[in-house]
């Protein structure tokens, strides 16, 4: 998911549905150059982003408590995100992805989906918004069950990865 989002080397990505922050912590440690701005609404999810925020001593990390989109259009900065991760979206997707194009038409955005439904709102939301440089992968993953001397693979849900950019223009 991480490769997906063409990160550079001044990149400002925002993590929503942040969760633990796994993915916020590992963007932020590919550059101090980079700006990630996690964004979760769980308050112990929240401590848990703090907690590994401060645990690897990542000053280009900021954590924000709130739920997407409302927080996004509430967040005054004086950058505009260039890239976007989101793993999370309670079923905003659409809304979330509107306010993000609205603060630049030509975003870097990345989906994990886990539900049918998610995908069907984020492929909704492509062809609505009209966004180019489409790829989407589904991986599965599978897991050894000890069943006396044998072991037997039981599959893990599939996750979605869908990838894509706006068109530079306004939409």
């Amino acid at each position: 998911s991480i490769c997906k989002l063409h990160l550079k080397e001044d990149s400002v990505c925002y993590d929503i549905g942040s969760g633990t922050g796994s993915v916020a912590v590992e963007i932020a440690k590919r550059s101090g150059k980079i700006r990630v701005f996690a964004i979760e609404k769980k308050p112990l999810a929240l401590e848990l982003i703090d907690k590994n925020r401060e645990k690897s001593a990542l000053s280009n990390l900021q954590v924000i408590a709130g739920t997407a989109p409302d927080c996004l259009q509430t967040e005054e900065r004086s950058e505009n995100p260039t890239h976007a991760f989101i793993g999370g979206s309670s079923g905003r997707l659409k809304e979330i992805m509107d306010v993000l194009y609205e603060k630049n038409h030509a975003m870097r955005i990345v989906i994990n989906c886990i539900t049918l439904e998610t995908v069907t709102e984020a492929m909704n939301a492509i062809r609505d918004f009209s966004l180019t440089d489409v790829d989407i992968v589904q991986l599965s993953a599978a897991r050894s069950k000890s069943i006396g001397r044998y072991h037997m693979m039981m599959g893990e849900n599939p996750i979605y990865i869908i990838s894509c950019s706006g068109r530079g223009e306004e939409i």
